[in-house]
């Protein structure tokens, strides 16, 4: 396989589609943490772009847009990291880096003007108004705290002018690896408010005196998957354990008045991506309720006012909105849809005023939109697409919802990206998505990596959500549990077995791809069937006894297998795919981060070598700079071109670079 894939066919075909669809050259592109009031002209939001190509990487900034609608307005040239408006709407809080490696920068916004500055040491992950407008929290990761979950999954590197031969040196402990609760008052400077041995994950104000937090006695990123709510008193800055709970916590929202926490509680797989139940604690006696949400799994929350909620969520194909009323315990949706989905990682929206809400929505083929939903439904504010974005997907293939039923009844569901001009049965790709828990939705194309470029070569591509995948409320989550590869191998293999019988997919040319989770289960699958013709697992796991031992989540493990590494045999063996990887000989591209700490480059290699070993073709991808599931840019485009390659020469026998159509 050739090393540098840049002057390819594949790449060419890569670069060019999304070139088209991005726009490049500060072309705003995407956009997260949409925000506004009533009485305020201009929204603000982060806007994604291309300062000019794909080799410095995606940038992201503060911009502003007219409420009716217009060009989008950058404010800023620092790398942005959170924003959040004051409650009255009047200023803004803006978390950016600095020009000082591990400092970031706080700044206040007062239309186009900024108006006060402050800095902290470390990243800057969230921040929180207090209800009056005066002071403003600020959740800051250590210079040396990981950034795992959503987040990237390695520990953040800051430039040095140390020689290149200095080694890096790890003790596990320290000061800069903790989240800080900092306070910073708009009459004075910012202040350490928490520090270790207490780690703070997430926060918000709680009233004018405590702070609700997600908590944890250790720094470590396995420590989140048994963290705990805590009440935090802004005078001593003494934590008060609220509540305990038996499983996962995310988005602690308190009430205005002080005397509510709301939080997601779910059975959970990633930092960052919680979608679950709605919990409800009295911040006064610890008392815990859950509010009736309608089969929505919520992973968004805001408070209108001290007795309304505010909700985004997920059920099944659904994208939903809706308020939630405390005092009748009524929800009443406001927005859903099958055609848009909101948020990068889950579901979010933004509440304004008593009955409108923000949201950022995008679909297969549409590009991200800023939009506002309100009795009237919802209206776009302004569209991101590139000028090339709607000719760049023709011909790119039709998404829809699919359904069918596993081997031992269970309906499983997901979404299938048909190629525009399928005429009989096509080559299938089944992509698998991270967690497990964990959904496919109907995202835009560009985040989808190779499947606009394989819908165009007629491709068809099956995002499954087995069990595990949220959206389908508990129970359907927790069965993974003690049960990753297993039932939900069932959950895909008979996935495909319906579009075969439906005539759609090739059954001699089906091949299998997925990040982290998905990763490891495109490892996994060929072991247990000998229909896949390929395999590309990205950020995989090989073996479980050396992922418990070099992860920074061992937790992760030991919760979704429900076994022990330190005994002989069981699940650690038997689900692990490098020992199994002799029955299957399948033509195999690895992909791995080289500096992922979630699921090690270690692991891609045992794949590598396994897949050697039993006589298959493999190849082993590892880009030194990526963290987990190879995210960044240009490495995202390369990895798109090599999947094509790969499936186009393996699975359809093509050895010379086909034509895409349509690109």
């Amino acid at each position: 396989m050739r090393p540098d894939f840049r002057s390819s066919p594949e790449y060419e075909a890569v670069l060019a589609f999304y070139r088209d669809l991005f726009g490049l050259n500060g072309h705003v592109f995407g956009a997260r943490s949409l925000c506004g009031h009533t009485t305020g002209e201009h929204l603000h939001f982060i806007g994604q772009s291309f300062a000019e190509g794909f080799e410095d990487g995606v940038s992201n900034r503060l911009y502003s847009v007219a409420r009716d609608g217009g060009a989008p307005v950058c404010l800023n040239d620092r790398e942005t990291r959170q924003i959040r408006l004051s409650p009255d709407g009047r200023t803004l809080a803006v978390a950016a880096a600095t020009d000082d490696a591990g400092v970031d920068g706080i700044e206040l916004w007062s239309g186009a003007a900024r108006i006060a500055t402050g800095r902290v040491p470390g990243r800057i992950e969230q921040i929180d108004w207090s209800p009056d407008g005066q002071k403003l929290l600020l959740v800051v990761a250590g210079q040396g705290a990981d950034l795992a979950g959503i987040h990237g999954g390695y520990a953040q590197k800051h430039k040095s002018d140390a020689p290149a031969w200095l080694p890096e040196v790890a003790w596990g402990e320290g000061d800069e690896l903790w989240r800080r609760i900092w306070v910073w008052s708009l009459t004075g400077d910012s202040v350490p408010l928490t520090g270790a041995p207490l780690n703070v994950w997430e926060a918000s104000w709680c009233g004018l005196e405590k702070i609700v937090a997600i908590t944890s006695d250790h720094h470590s990123e396995g420590s989140w998957y048994a963290a705990r709510i805590s009440l935090i008193d802004i005078a001593s800055g003494m934590a008060t354990m609220l509540h305990t709970p038996p499983d996962q916590l995310g988005v602690p929202r308190g009430s205005p008045d002080g005397k509510c926490a709301a939080v997601i509680r779910a059975f959970c797989s990633d930092r960052g991506l919680v979608a679950g139940q709605l919990t409800l604690i009295d911040s006064e006696n610890g008392s815990v309720g859950t509010g009736a949400t309608k089969g929505i799994d919520i992973t968004s929350i805001e408070w209108r006012s001290a007795t309304r909620l505010h909700l985004a969520g997920l059920r099944g194909h659904e994208t939903v909105v809706a308020n939630y009323d405390l005092a009748d315990g009524r929800l009443v949706e406001i927005w859903c849809s099958t055609e848009l989905t909101s948020g990068e990682w889950v579901p979010t929206a933004f509440p304004v005023g008593e009955t409108g809400t923000l949201l950022v929505a995008e679909s297969w083929a549409r590009a991200p939109l800023l939009a506002k939903v309100d009795e009237n439904g919802l209206r776009e504010i302004a569209s991101l697409a590139a000028p090339q974005a709607e000719a760049a997907m023709k011909n790119r293939g039709v998404i829809g919802p699919f359904a069918w039923t596993a081997p031992d009844g269970m309906e499983i569901d997901g979404w299938l990206l048909r190629p525009s001009r399928a005429s009989g049965p096509a080559p299938l790709l089944v992509d698998i998505h991270g967690g497990p828990v964990s959904a496919h939705r109907n995202r835009w194309a560009a985040r989808t990596r190779a499947a606009p470029i394989l819908a165009a070569l007629g491709w068809a591509i099956l995002f499954p959500n087995p069990r595990g995948s949220t959206g389908r409320g508990d129970a359907f989550a927790r069965a993974v549990k003690g049960d990753m590869g297993g039932a939900d191998v069932g959950d895909i293999l008979s996935g495909i077995d319906a579009l075969v019988a439906k005539g759609w997919v090739d059954t001699n040319r089906v091949a299998v791809t997925g990040t982290s989770y998905g990763g490891f289960m495109s490892a996994w699958l060929p072991t247990r069937s000998d229909r896949f013709a390929a395999a590309i697992p990205i950020s995989p796991v090989g073996d479980w006894y050396s992922q418990h031992r070099t992860t920074q989540i061992p937790e992760f493990d030991a919760l979704f297998l429900e076994s022990s590494p330190w005994q002989e045999g069981r699940a650690y063996f038997s689900r692990s795919p490098a020992f199994f990887r002799q029955k299957a000989k399948v033509p195999t591209l690895v992909m791995a981060g080289g500096i992922d700490k979630s699921t090690p480059p270690s692991q891609a290699l045992e794949c590598h070598f396994a897949a050697l070993r039993s006589g298959s073709q493999s190849a082993l991808v590892t880009y030194p700079n990526a963290g987990h599931s190879v995210r960044t840019y240009p490495e995202y485009l390369d990895s798109a071109a090599r999947i094509v390659w790969w499936l186009e020469t393996h699975v359809n026998g093509h050895n010379q670079s086909p034509t895409i159509r349509g690109a």
